[in-house]
């Protein structure tokens, strides 16, 4: 590759033309860019959306004095993209960071269900076992007379 193809190579993938304002005496850049994607203009250069469409926008980079050269554009743009991708990645991050955090709750939202219908089914079975052996050991009411005794007076009345 040759310079400046090689420099127009970091933002061939958005920019559409190169076009040289010929009452200002500057050239300018057309570049597409993403729906979503954020830029602004600064003192030095201005951005202007020339059309916006379901894909993305159309905008016009253009120096705002003539100090402003075509590869203070260029860099711009690369600077819009970087910032652009950076943001993308950042979102990303985020997403599967919620994403992991929805299968983690997830996980434990089930293992505590799985927890509460066991406890809603075996509390009242255990329960309702201890009551049965309880109600086994102790008899309601009077304690029943010991027979014995009046068994051995019987016997003695009747011999």
């Amino acid at each position: 590759m040759k310079e400046v193809e090689l420099i127009l190579d970091t933002i061939a993938g958005y920019m559409t033309r190169i076009f040289r304002n010929t009452d200002k005496g500057w050239y300018e850049l057309e570049v597409g860019i993403p729906k979503n994607w954020v830029f602004d203009e600064n003192d030095e250069i201005g951005c202007e959306i020339l059309e916006e469409v379901e894909m993305g926008k159309l905008i016009r980079i253009f120096p705002k004095n003539e100090n402003i050269v075509i590869d203070d554009l260029i860099l711009f743009v690369n600077i819009i993209i970087k910032t652009n991708k950076k943001i993308a990645e950042k979102e990303k991050e985020f997403a599967d960071k919620m994403e992991d955090m929805k299968k983690n709750l997830e996980t434990q939202a089930s293992e505590f269900y799985k927890e509460l219908d066991e406890l809603k089914e075996n509390s009242f079975k255990k329960l309702n076992d201890n009551i049965v052996e309880e109600l086994k050991k102790e008899t309601r009411g009077r304690k029943p007379k010991d027979t014995s005794e009046i068994a051995a007076l019987d016997n003695t009345i009747n011999s």
